[in-house]
C-alpha cells in the first residue's frame, strides 16, 4: 500500500488560518483536490479537518466529493458518523480498511494532526505539497510538532496557475528519531 500525503499549503506552512478558513487557496487547488481522490479512489481525513470544513463551506465540501471510500480517523467515541463515510481510530486501521477493499494507494488530506501521526508512525511513502504564494501569520500547519525528523527525496516540482508550485517527495524509509 502506498501512502500519500496530499496538502494546498501557504508559503510559510499553514494548511488554513486559525479558524479553519481557507479563502486564499484559488478555486483551482478544489478542482486539483477532486482529480486527485478520483485517481486514488479514497480520500483519509482528520475528524477536525472534517468537522472544520462542513462547518465553514456547508454548501460545498468533502460531502459533494465523489469516491468510492471517504474515511475519517478520530479518537472520540461520540463521533456520530456521517453518511457516506466510514470511521476508523487510527492511521492503522484507515490503510486496512482500504487495503481490505483493494485500494492500492492511500490519498490522506490532513489536518496536520492527522498527518503527523501517519508521519510519525513511518506509514507515508510520499508527501505532495501545492504551496500557494501567500503568507498567513497565525494558522493550522500541515504537520504539527511530533518528535521526529523525516528526510525527503525530490520527486517532481511543478509551477502550475496563480504562482502555485506543487512538490512531490519521496519519504526515504530511515528516519531519524530526537
Amino acid at each position: 500500500m502506498k501512502v500519500v500525503i496530499s496538502n494546498s499549503i501557504s508559503a510559510n506552512g499553514f494548511l488554513a488560518r486559525e479558524n479553519g478558513e481557507e479563502d486564499w487557496l484559488p478555486s483551482e487547488g478544489w478542482d486539483e483536490f477532486l482529480i486527485d481522490v478520483d485517481q486514488f479512489d479514497n480520500c483519509v481525513m482528520g475528524r477536525k479537518t472534517y468537522e472544520l470544513v462542513t462547518e465553514l463551506y456547508p454548501n460545498y465540501n468533502f460531502d459533494n466529493v465523489s469516491t468510492r471510500h471517504k474515511v475519517i480517523v478520530t479518537r472520540n467515541k461520540n463521533f456520530r458518523i456521517p453518511k457516506g463515510y466510514t470511521v476508523v481510530g487510527g492511521p492503522e486501521e484507515a490503510i486496512r480498511y482500504l487495503k481490505e477493499r483493494g485500494i492500492e494507494n492511500t490519498l490522506v488530506i490532513g489536518g496536520g494532526v492527522l498527518n503527523s501521526e501517519f508521519i510519525k508512525r513511518k506509514l507515508v511513502d510520499e508527501i505532495w505539497m501545492t504551496v500557494t504564494p501567500y503568507i498567513i501569520g497565525k494558522g493550522r500547519p500541515v504537520i504539527c510538532q511530533e518528535d521526529f525528523d523525516v528526510k525527503l527525496s525530490l520527486i517532481s516540482s511543478d509551477e502550475l496557475s496563480k504562482g502555485r508550485i506543487q512538490i512531490k517527495y519521496q519519504v526515504e524509509k530511515i528516519s531519524l528519531t530526537t
